[in-house]
């Protein structure tokens, strides 16, 4: 997506970030603390802050789904062991650090975040595939 604008704020900036870690809370709060004020958002908040919250339902609705799959799979003798020895080394601990856990999942999601989070402090329009074209795509209507 090309910057229509090319000055960016810092509490945009700030704001994209908290939206990304909190998985999309603090953008939605500030996108009706916006609406409230009859103001509009910005393309580049606009495009972090629907980032975020679309990303927080995709992961939500995948791990419901992947949640659903596990427990059919769980009928079938077989597949229930194997499935059931995926499903320990993907939640298994790697390692700790300050009292938090992080397995495979916890390291992905927190990377992506990270990654996205570091593209919104440099003040760019981060690109994930799919995701970044249908977010684009819904912000030109």
């Amino acid at each position: 997506m090309s910057q229509n604008n090319p000055i960016i704020y810092p509490i945009e900036k700030i704001i994209s970030v908290l939206s990304y870690y909190t998985f999309g809370f603090a953008g939605l709060v500030y996108l009706i603390i916006a609406m409230v004020k009859k103001q509009g958002l910005r393309p580049f908040l606009r495009y972090h802050v629907f980032m975020s919250i679309f990303l927080s339902l995709l992961i939500f609705v995948v791990s419901k789904v992947l949640i659903l799959v596990i427990d059919i799979l769980g009928y079938i003798p077989f597949v229930k062991a194997v499935v059931f020895s995926i499903t320990m080394m993907a939640q298994a601990t790697l390692f700790s650090f300050l009292g938090m856990n992080f397995s495979i999942v916890t390291l992905f999601v927190t990377g992506l975040l990270t990654y996205l989070s570091i593209g919104a402090i440099m003040g760019k329009y981060s690109y994930l595939p799919w995701v970044s074209e249908v977010i684009s795509y819904n912000m030109r209507q």
